[in-house]
């Protein structure tokens, strides 16, 4: 047994680092969104940019983001098997707070191309996840990872619910005069550099520590990748993970654009209603993971929360009324994390203690490549239709159903 109190003393430092940084990087949607699509946004002031451009242009800054982070996640992830969690996180938080800093100079130059770089920087670096993830794992028994991947998830989620209300505050030159756009820039490098100072101050290196030769290769994340599908449990889990996290990035990506076009949101609009998403992350996290896996197997738990958040998409597309998609977003966040939480413990439970690092590594690649073809492929898309990136993201959660009786149902079926 693992005294609850024992553990969130050694777990205290990583859990506060996620919380940052959710904080850090979900402060940023609002101010992307508000930059690419608000009218009143000064970014292509001069530029005769068409709407399709708009579209194209913000999917391609997600998308430099998430593609260095499909290689930078995966790289990091073991690496920290060999090096060290706490090294590798002080790596992530550094490259986190310069690439803020890029970006808060490409908004004061309204510049697309350092915007960009920003976005490839933060990306290269954004390995702190799946890596702290792996530390808690490090810490958890058998009895308690379901749980303690919950208040992973619950971390993050309490920075994604303060994280747009700051992106919003600060954005906004109505409350202080000097606030602008790049002021939420300037305040996620701050508290990133002051995440490093709390990270070497707190927190004991959780991993084992291999002694080999560490090397850095553009093919690396590619090869880890790949081992995912050599592996008969985790290539299979794989599979469901890119199309459940590819419906989820769709949604997520698109829906500040859907309710900006469709319901005229303004920016602190946008981050109220992140921060009501950030609320039902909070509580599938904190709440209801927990008292699910204590109850159920872990698999059908995952399967009937992905149907639910399918439901819910749709009922937002279908029924357009903005008081629907309030009332909609904090169910539907919950589903997805309860099922994000759950499928990441699966993922744990099939490998050794040994192979956290990579396993979460692969997760880690998996969501960034999802986001990084989201981004160019369902950005094209919603220049056609705003509420089009929405019912993707529905048709793809019920595709999980369809991929889980083919690859597993059926098959013990055989």
């Amino acid at each position: 047994m693992q005294p609850q109190k024992s553990f969130f003393l050694k777990a205290a430092p990583l859990l506060l680092v996620l919380f940052i940084d959710g904080m850090g990087l979900s402060l940023v949607v609002p101010v992307l969104n508000a930059l690419m699509f608000d009218p009143n946004s000064s970014f292509f002031a001069g530029t005769h940019i068409s709407a399709g451009m708009h579209n194209f242009i913000y999917g391609a800054i997600i998308s430099s983001f998430m593609l260095c982070w499909f290689f930078g996640a995966a790289w990091l992830g073991d690496l920290s098997d060999s090096l060290g969690r706490k090294k590798c996180l002080i790596i992530c938080l550094a490259g986190a707070s310069v690439s803020y800093l890029i970006s808060a100079v490409a908004v004061i130059c309204s510049s697309v191309t350092l915007l960009i770089i920003g976005r490839v920087i933060a990306g290269l670096t954004a390995g702190s996840q799946p890596i702290a993830q792996a530390a808690i794992i490090d810490i958890s028994d058998e009895q308690h990872k379901a749980r303690n991947i919950g208040y992973i998830l619950l971390s993050i989620s309490l920075g994604f619910i303060l994280g747009p209300l700051f992106g919003g505050f600060l954005s906004d030159n109505r409350i202080v005069s000097w606030f602008d756009f790049s002021t939420p820039f300037y305040f996620a490098a701050l508290i990133s550099f002051l995440n490093i100072i709390l990270l070497c101050w707190t927190f004991k290196e959780s991993a084992v520590i291999k002694t080999h030769k560490i090397s850095l290769n553009f093919y690396k994340a590619i090869e880890i990748f790949i081992s995912a599908f050599k592996h008969p449990d985790i290539g299979r889990l794989s599979i469901i993970f890119f199309i459940f996290i590819f419906g989820w990035s769709s949604f997520y990506s698109f829906i500040s654009v859907f309710l900006i076009k469709v319901y005229a949101f303004s920016p602190l609009q946008i981050s109220l209603f992140m921060a009501v998403m950030g609320f039902g992350f909070g509580t599938g996290t904190g709440v209801l993971v927990p008292f699910l896996t204590k109850r159920f197997a872990l698999m059908p738990i995952f399967n009937v929360v992905t149907i639910l958040s399918a439901l819910f998409s749709v009922m937002m597309v279908v029924i357009q009324h903005a008081w629907v998609s309030w009332i909609f977003v904090a169910p539907l966040a919950c589903c997805i994390a309860i099922g994000y939480s759950v499928i990441l413990t699966i993922f744990s439970n099939k490998v050794s203690a040994d192979k956290q690092g990579w396993v979460m590594g692969i997760t880690g690649s998996i969501m960034a490549l999802d986001w990084a073809i989201n981004g160019v492929l369902v950005g094209v898309v919603a220049a056609w239709s705003a509420t089009l990136p929405i019912w993707i993201a529905a048709i793809a959660l019920v595709m999980v159903l369809v991929c889980y009786y083919f690859l597993y149902t059926r098959r013990a079926e055989r």
